[in-house]
């Protein structure tokens, strides 16, 4: 009897192993950690704008690749000091997984996720995309005691003119069609400015220097960190510029398919907006051709309390809920143990 009892429990345990663990109704490996990490953040985005890239398409079931998510979640958005704080204070806050943002230097007194995830042995960059002098993360080597970055670890590629006063030591210039040898070495540690965009103009289009840029690092990489920082859309949004809004989320959509047609499924993927602007869409019709032509129609007032968290990947359960901005961080370097079997479950008394 004390047998069978046995062989009943092996089984029933071996079939509970065999079991396919899912999330978001599709397969998925959990407390995993990802080999490379693409953090996306987007000023002024929200879940309510992905009807810019979905109703353009004639297909009925297409999904675009914002929507593709294994986990979706939201986050506050306020700081010790504000309600609604400007996004460039809201991405801080994240990366730094601090409340106490200022817009001084001490802002960057916090160790932001490069810091931690190095220890873990990532090697990060960052490319940044519409940020001015006033909200690039180069402004932090103005400050004294600042130690968010640090140009002699990092890879910072900047997508706009090279206007700052930073030692000239420190500045190089990047193409994305540049040779094979000149992307090598533009994986070193530094400070980049794109070619294209010394005249307020950019040629290159940030999907594209991330394609390089982020396949040479991958290549050269067992485990990388890449953060894109995009305030374009937010641009086109706040001009009703509703043609430059749309494809600076094409770009968004392009990088992600970047990623997508790597096929490789150690990458934790995450999109997180900030300062995210909720559009009353116009209904149908007239007006949503009126609004797709030249962004007549559209309506906006304050920035949302709220700002959306997507992640793809391993680790992306890390992400769903409801949680602060400064939270972040913490659940991008949590991982938690391994689940231990405990023979007391085979035990019938």
């Amino acid at each position: 009897m004390i047998q069978r009892f046995f062989k009943l429990m092996t089984a029933l345990f071996l079939l509970g192993c065999a079991r396919v663990q899912t999330l978001n109704m599709e397969p998925h490996a959990y407390s995993e950690r990802p080999h490379h990490i693409v953090w996306i953040q987007i000023a002024g985005f929200s879940e309510e704008h992905l009807p810019l890239l979905k109703f353009n398409i004639p297909e009925v079931g297409y999904k675009t690749n914002l929507e593709k998510t294994d986990c979706m979640g939201k986050i506050w958005a306020y700081n010790l000091y504000q309600l609604r704080p400007e996004a460039d204070k809201s991405f801080l806050s994240q990366i730094n997984g601090s409340k106490n943002i200022k817009g001084q230097c001490e802002d960057f007194e916090s160790r932001p996720v490069w810091d931690y995830l190095g220890e873990l042995g990532y090697i990060s960059s960052i490319l940044e995309n519409g940020t001015t002098e006033e909200t690039s993360l180069e402004r932090s080597m103005k400050c004294a005691q600042a130690g968010s970055f640090n140009p002699q670890k990092l890879r910072l590629y900047r997508m706009g003119p090279d206007a700052s006063t930073i030692s000239e030591s420190w500045k190089k210039a990047f193409h994305y069609q540049d040779s094979e040898e000149a992307i090598s070495e533009n994986m070193k540690a530094g400070i980049y400015y794109d070619k294209s965009c010394q005249k307020n103009v950019c040629y290159s289009s940030v999907s594209n220097n991330f394609k390089t840029l982020w396949q040479q690092l991958t290549k050269a990489q067992t485990s990388s960190f890449f953060l894109v920082r995009d305030f374009n859309f937010q641009k086109g949004l706040k001009k009703k510029d509703i043609i430059f809004a749309k494809e600076s989320l094409q770009e968004i959509e392009r990088i992600l398919g970047v990623i997508q047609a790597s096929k490789r499924n150690d990458i934790l993927v995450l999109v997180t907006g900030a300062e995210s602007l909720n559009l009353e869409f116009p209904k149908e019709g007239k007006e949503w051709a009126e609004f797709e032509r030249s962004g007549k129609n559209l309506i906006f007032k304050n920035s949302s309390l709220m700002s959306p968290v997507m992640a793809k990947g391993p680790m992306s359960e890390n992400f769903c809920g409801l949680f602060d901005e400064s939270d972040v961080l913490k659940r991008l370097i949590y991982k938690p143990e391994r689940k231990k079997f405990s023979w007391d479950l085979l035990n019938p008394l």
